[in-house]
């Protein structure tokens, strides 16, 4: 179960990608159960969907490190999907500066099909579930219907204190635990806001040569609003 997998948030640790060190809350429990079992799901393509910022980069890649898969770029080729291989796909939504999708539909429609033909397992991350991606080729438009995804909610304070702490100490910043809990009673539930926030902080301390403290916070968060 995803329960078991929890482990406490430690400062002083580095920064890790895998799936052991993934917060898990009730926002994000399903999507990592979903990653968690995937590997004996008996689907060969699925997708993790969620807002930008919302840990699905660290699902796959804990996935990847963890079994051993291959990371699947917008470059790849046919042969690149080897029988019985394992497989991520980052960002499939992303488009270019042009608006053009960066993971091609013709790449898409035979990276789903030959993983089947070859029983290899596709695990991708998108910011949208597959019927708003905006492909046009029809034949994949259905098959894309078929794709079981595991959604990522909106941040519940759980994340949005993690992301807090783990951002202020990435940039070695220390703040009181009472700063957190005020910042979180007034701050948009957010990923984007989060993190947004914890960097406009930096800023502010680094600016006025102080810590970061309540009346710092209000100001920064007026701003934010504004």
């Amino acid at each position: 179960m995803a329960s078991s997998r929890q482990i406490p948030f430690d400062l002083i640790q580095p920064v890790s990608f895998d799936l052991n060190d993934f917060v898990v809350a009730p926002c994000n429990s399903d999507a990592f159960t979903f990653v968690d079992r995937w590997l004996d799901s008996p689907f060969h393509f699925g997708a993790v969907i969620g807002p930008s910022g919302s840990g699905k980069s660290h699902l796959l890649g804990g996935w990847l490190r963890e079994h051993g898969a291959t990371k699947l770029l917008p470059t790849a080729q046919l042969s690149d999907v080897e029988p019985g291989g394992l497989y991520v796909a980052d960002d499939i939504d992303q488009v270019g500066k042009n608006g053009e999708h960066v993971y091609s539909d013709e790449l898409l429609f035979h990276m789903f099909n030959w993983s089947k033909e070859q029983r290899a397992k596709v695990l991708v991350s998108a910011r949208t579930p597959p019927n708003q991606w905006g492909r046009q080729l029809p034949d994949l438009v259905s098959r894309l219907g078929t794709v079981p995804i595991a959604s990522i909610d909106q941040p519940d304070d759980q994340i949005l204190s993690v992301m807090l702490i783990k951002s202020f100490s990435d940039r070695q910043l220390q703040v009181d635990l009472q700063v957190i809990n005020y910042i979180l009673g007034r701050m948009p539930r957010t990923y984007a806001a989060a993190k947004q926030l914890a960097n406009d902080l930096d800023n502010m301390a680094l600016a006025e040569k102080r810590r970061i403290t309540k009346d710092l916070a209000r100001r920064c968060l007026q701003q934010l609003s504004k």
